[in-house]
């Protein structure tokens, strides 16, 4: 099994953020955090794709993923998930080539449809409805490959016009960085999945999971696509200190990760090491093969190096 680790680009208690113990984002913190993790051997960095999240400042994913790059040395660099429909899809061919080869053929390029409305049509964009987003990001995905070839690219497609483009120079690595498919929409999502990705990524209860991975197996079949050729992959927030007493004093200062606060479509990771072990055990049997955790204690790094220490090994 694989093992990222988001860097978060926003912080504080909100809808979508419980990072109680840092009080506003900064490069620094970023940068230390992110090291950190590349010397305890986690194989990846992650960094979400947000405008406008938590309770202050938001940094940009792409610029925030370049500057890592020259802090750190092996883990892969993993936009999670980039929000197609912000981006100009043939531009973002160019991004991720050149983020590939400033960081020596580690890029792994996390797309996905967006789903924050307010951030995008506070930022002036248009918000279509979710099937238009996804045959963008489709779209995209194929262009992406075209262009990655170094050769003249020429198109007419339902969202872009290309006429003799290049994207030189090519990734550095053969034949392109791994694109991972992000989100659990079983008629577009899994269907883009089985034609044209990598990696999947998805978050929920094992019988969420298992649920997708059927569905996911069906599009493939559909596709002539071999089902093992996808990696797939596991979101989920971590609450992990060496005993149950540490955990507790944890769960004080976020406690909507106490079970009882747990909405019905929420699972985490929450415990001491063996706990969190049992808790992976579901996922590892139905073929989890990529983990990405958000340790919410950061920019602290006990939860990282007590999982890098007690839960990595293993698995």
């Amino acid at each position: 099994m694989e093992f990222a680790v988001n860097v978060p680009t926003s912080v504080g208690d909100s809808e979508h953020s419980s990072l109680p113990y840092c009080e506003t984002i900064s490069w620094d913190a970023q940068r230390t955090f992110a090291t950190s993790l590349d010397d305890l051997g986690y194989d990846g960095i992650a960094i979400p794709d947000h405008l406008m999240t938590g309770n202050g400042a938001t940094t940009e994913c792409l610029t925030t993923l370049a500057a890592l790059a020259q802090h750190t040395d092996d883990a892969y660099l993993y936009p999670k998930t980039v929000n197609n429909h912000l981006r100009h899809g043939p531009l973002l061919a160019k991004t991720a080539a050149t983020l590939d080869n400033v960081s020596d053929g580690r890029l792994k390029l996390g797309m996905g449809a967006g789903w924050k409305t307010d951030e995008a049509t506070a930022y002036g964009y248009d918000w279509p409805g979710a099937p238009d987003r996804l045959r963008e990001m489709e779209e995209t995905i194929v262009l992406m490959k075209e262009l990655w070839s170094g050769e003249e690219v020429s198109f007419s497609g339902d969202y872009y016009e290309l006429d003799e483009a290049l994207c030189r120079p090519t990734p550095t690595q053969d034949p392109h960085p791994p694109i991972m498919v992000g989100g659990g929409g079983e008629e577009f999502t899994l269907r883009i999945t089985a034609k044209h990705a990598d990696a999947w990524n998805y978050w929920g209860s094992p019988d969420v999971i298992e649920r997708k991975l059927d569905v996911l197996a069906d599009h493939c079949e559909r596709y002539d696509r071999p089902y093992d050729e996808i990696q797939k992959s596991w979101f989920a927030r971590c609450v992990v200190r060496e005993t149950r007493e540490e955990v507790e004093a944890l769960l004080e200062d976020v406690p909507r990760f106490r079970e009882e606060n747990l909405g019905d479509d929420e699972t985490h990771l929450v415990g001491t090491p063996e706990e969190v072990l049992d808790q992976l055990e579901p996922y590892r049997d139905l073929g989890i093969e990529e983990l990405v955790v958000e340790f919410v204690d950061f920019p602290e790094t006990t939860g990282a190096e007590l999982f890098a220490e007690r839960v990595v090994p293993e698995l």
